[in-house]
């Protein structure tokens, strides 16, 4: 499933009771952010942000995203990155796919146990 969110664009994908979500922006290549120094009141997040953006994207108030058994929520900041904020009870995998940093998403014990 594709879908957009502000200027990002995700790209999910489940497969063997993982969830795949790739972003990627018209405005610029996408990254996640390894480096994040910022105190945050929220441990289960992961940001990603547009590298030499052509222009900065608009903040996006936060939005819940259920997709099968995941649930998520996304939004963007003042300085245009994209926050992912997902349950404890997941296990995030960060790779790459086609070049792209992708995340993997996946339950710490089957959800139908």
């Amino acid at each position: 499933m594709t879908f957009t969110f502000g200027d990002y664009t995700l790209k999910t994908h489940e497969l063997d009771n993982k969830l795949s979500v790739q972003v990627s922006s018209t405005l610029g290549e996408v990254h996640l952010s390894e480096d994040d120094h910022r105190t945050s009141d929220f441990p289960d997040e992961v940001c990603f942000y547009i590298e030499s953006p052509a222009e900065k994207p608009a903040a996006k108030g936060l939005k819940k995203f259920i997709f099968g058994g995941y649930t998520f929520i996304l939004g963007i900041n003042y300085s245009g990155e994209l926050f992912l904020f997902h349950s404890v009870e997941l296990i995030v995998g960060k790779k790459l796919i086609d070049g792209k940093d992708t995340l993997t998403l996946a339950f710490l014990k089957d959800p139908k146990a």
